[in-house]
């Protein structure tokens, strides 16, 4: 069997309209010609979606390096490009009441876009 597409917004309005009026299952899915689970997944989603959303919180741990903390590291990339992670991680922990590791900076780094770039030695051109 070959499946439909996804229900509109209007659909679903029109699924929770009839079910809160008292509408059966099977009536709705006639009326809004869609599948009984498709009936039974919208109601369900707009009975106990907004409280379950509320209860379930983060599952992340809290940032080691906030948005603060970003701009901090940029900052002091910008003083001096040629700094290593380990001497950026050395000036994130000084004065700082959480210290961070240097594969938590190096990650931050690259989440912001800054790329580790080698210097190549080429000859000088010049249009003397």
């Amino acid at each position: 069997m070959q499946k439909r597409s996804d229900l509109s917004d209007v659909q679903k309005g029109m699924i929770i309209g009839f079910r809160a009026k008292g509408g059966s299952i099977s009536e709705t899915a006639n009326f809004v010609n869609c599948s009984r689970a498709a009936v039974v997944k919208v109601y369900h989603a707009w009975q106990y979606g907004t409280i379950q959303n509320q209860r379930r919180g983060t599952c992340d741990a809290p940032r080691a390096i906030d948005d603060r903390g970003e701009r901090r590291l940029r900052r002091c990339v910008r003083a001096n490009r040629c700094t290593t992670v380990e001497q950026l991680t050395a000036q994130m922990n000084q004065g700082a009441t959480k210290s961070v590791s240097s594969t938590t900076v190096q990650r931050t780094l690259l989440c912001m876009g800054l790329r580790s770039r080698r210097l190549v030695n080429a000859p000088y051109f010049s249009s003397e």
